[in-house]
């Protein structure tokens, strides 16, 4: 082969790995900008103490975020009824949302798939304001028929759904500004809505950093790219 045909093919072979590099850097960019940090809600307000539980949001996919809700012991969810909804959030964007069966936690001891359902049209929980996603309960009222545990489950959402996406309602409260996630929560004897109006940052997931051998790649293309260029000088 002709010293003149190996450079143009040695040419062509490093454009195709810098393509290729720089595709896998844009994809893992997109997937970045999507993947958001890991959420806790440790603070809350209302009838039940103010550490009554912690709210976890946790990235799962592009489109999936799982909800974790750890409630002290003797603590459950009710439904009262009226201006009471068992749990519910507000959140950004549009797309079709679904619901995984939930899941028992470690230590748990229940099935709830029957219990809880998703309703996209939301609820109210007083004097906390209105919330644009709700979980309803097919339970009796009272205490008696509360769910007295932990929630775990995933929520998709077509077109995407990010922990950023999870956030405050417009409850007209002057100190706070409003709030991420309410429930109508029992301690067995007193019921009444808690609200969740504080959150902690944690890491962004794993899967949202650059891996090393794609870094790796980019760089060798760079590199090749300098001595393509010299050689031509």
């Amino acid at each position: 082969m002709r010293p003149k045909q190996c450079f143009m093919k040695a040419t062509h072979t490093m454009k195709s790995l810098i393509t290729l590099a720089v595709a896998a850097t844009v994809s893992l960019a997109a997937t970045s900008a999507m993947a958001g940090p890991i959420y806790t809600f440790s603070i809350s307000e209302g009838t039940q103490p103010a550490n009554v539980g912690t709210i976890t949001l946790t990235q799962v996919d592009l489109d999936s975020v799982q909800i974790g809700v750890d409630l002290l012991p003797g603590y459950g969810f009710v439904n009262t009824g009226g201006q009471h909804t068992p749990f519910a959030f507000n959140l950004t964007g549009s797309g079709a949302l679904s619901i995984s069966p939930f899941t028992t936690p470690a230590g748990g001891i229940y099935n709830l798939t029957s219990v809880f359902s998703l309703n996209a049209g939301g609820g109210d929980n007083t004097p906390y304001g209105t919330f644009g996603i709700a979980l309803d309960s097919n339970a009796d009222n009272g205490s008696g028929n509360g769910y007295f545990g932990d929630l775990l489950f995933t929520l998709n959402r077509v077109g995407g759904l990010d922990t950023n996406d999870f956030v405050r309602n417009a409850d007209n409260d002057p100190i706070v500004g409003g709030s991420y996630f309410s429930a109508d929560l029992s301690d067995g004897r007193n019921t009444g809505a808690q609200a969740w109006s504080q959150r902690t940052e944690g890491p962004i997931p794993p899967t949202a950093i650059p891996l090393p051998s794609t870094l790796s790649l980019f760089g060798i293309a760079l590199a090749g790219l300098g001595l393509t260029r010299r050689k031509r000088a």
